[in-house]
């Protein structure tokens, strides 16, 4: 067996001495602060100091253009189109004829049961005078003047399908793109071109929840597009009701009513202000740290941190608001907070702003 060298046995055993001096005579302060996991002296952390200030409630938001009133033209009756009267594209009347169906049925029905009705009246004058020296019974009177009423009802309902014949506008609008020929056949779910009302339009957009105590009618929004010239002016009309489950916004709507062009279903940027908040506690957004429980941040109290669970409102580019939870004057720490422990001293090194 090969002898092992000298100077590697004197090595070996000059580190086993240092290493047990670092494992057995380590100092017992170090010891006992290790063992309890605590810190071996305050954190150095920056701060910021809670103060009351005016808060722009602006809000940005993506809209969305939609018409007052936008239908797809149907028929309420089926036939043959036998005359289209508008042209794709322009602005028609409301009541204007836009579409004509052949009613060669129709207006034979129609004389025919006008021709049934003056029968009928006849042999009902005819009955009138024979009652009245009892020649007939009142039973045979009856029948004979509810059968009349039988022939107008039916008149009636035959005008009224001879008048969906004519298929006209139910608004003024710009019409679209048709999709019919003259001498096609349609049916009562054909669509013969959409009708949009192009005047006014308005905005739809949605707005956090916690607005709702600012967001009222009559607000003036602006909103543009990439197309837009400039930003244009449109004010709330109607707000829903109630708050979106999914989202927790609120649906306004804003009209408008410019000469800018802008088409229904296209989206828009939109800016609203909403007012002034006075005496707002705003602090740095970074000094908020979220929990299981909610929102909580770090202040600092003769040198030791304390938790403090907030409510928090709007938020800006760098800050956010504090609705509840710290009061103007609190020592809030923005730093370090990874790190941090209730409880654990502090030393504080500068303030940011």
């Amino acid at each position: 067996m090969k002898k092992i060298p000298n100077w590697i046995i004197i090595v070996v055993v000059i580190a086993l001495v240092v290493a047990s001096k670092f494992i057995f005579f380590a100092p017992k302060e170090d010891a006992a602060a290790a063992a309890k996991g605590k810190p071996k002296g305050p954190s150095a952390v920056n701060y910021y100091v809670v103060k009351a200030t005016a808060l722009n409630n602006d809000v940005f938001a993506t809209g969305k253009i939609g018409a007052l009133n936008q239908i797809d033209i149907l028929p309420e009756v089926g036939g043959k189109v036998t005359a289209i009267y508008f042209k794709e594209g322009e602005t028609v009347n409301k009541g204007s004829l836009l579409v004509k169906l052949n009613d060669a049925d129709l207006q034979a029905q129609l004389l025919k049961s006008k021709t049934q009705i003056a029968l009928s009246e006849q042999k009902l004058e005819r009955l009138k005078k024979l009652i009245a020296i009892n020649g007939i019974s009142k039973e045979e009177f009856d029948i004979q003047e509810n059968e009349l009423n039988s022939l107008k009802a039916d008149q009636a309902y035959i005008s009224a399908q001879l008048a969906k014949t004519n298929i006209v506008a139910p608004f003024t609008g710009v019409i679209g793109l048709k999709n019919i020929s003259e001498g096609s056949f349609v049916s009562i779910n054909t669509p013969i071109a959409s009708l949009v009302q192009t005047k006014p339009l308005y905005v739809e957009f949605s707005v956090p929840e916690k607005y709702s105590n600012l967001f009222n009618k009559g607000i003036a929004v602006k909103f543009s597009n990439d197309n837009s010239k400039e930003q244009q002016t449109a004010a709330i009309y109607a707000i829903e009701p109630r708050v979106d489950e999914m989202t927790k916004t609120i649906k306004a709507r804003a009209a408008y009513n410019g000469n800018e062009h802008f088409y229904p279903g296209s989206f828009v940027k939109v800016f609203a202000n909403l007012g002034e908040t006075q005496n707002a506690l705003m602090i740095p957004t970074q000094c908020v740290i979220p929990t299981l429980k909610g929102q909580k941040v770090f202040i600092a109290k003769n040198g030791i941190a304390t938790e403090a669970m907030v409510t928090i409102g709007v938020r800006t580019d760098d800050k956010i608001q504090i609705i509840d939870g710290i009061s103007a004057g609190d020592t809030v720490i923005t730093t370090g907070l990874l790190s941090i422990k209730k409880e654990s001293p502090l030393k504080l090194l500068k303030s940011v702003n």
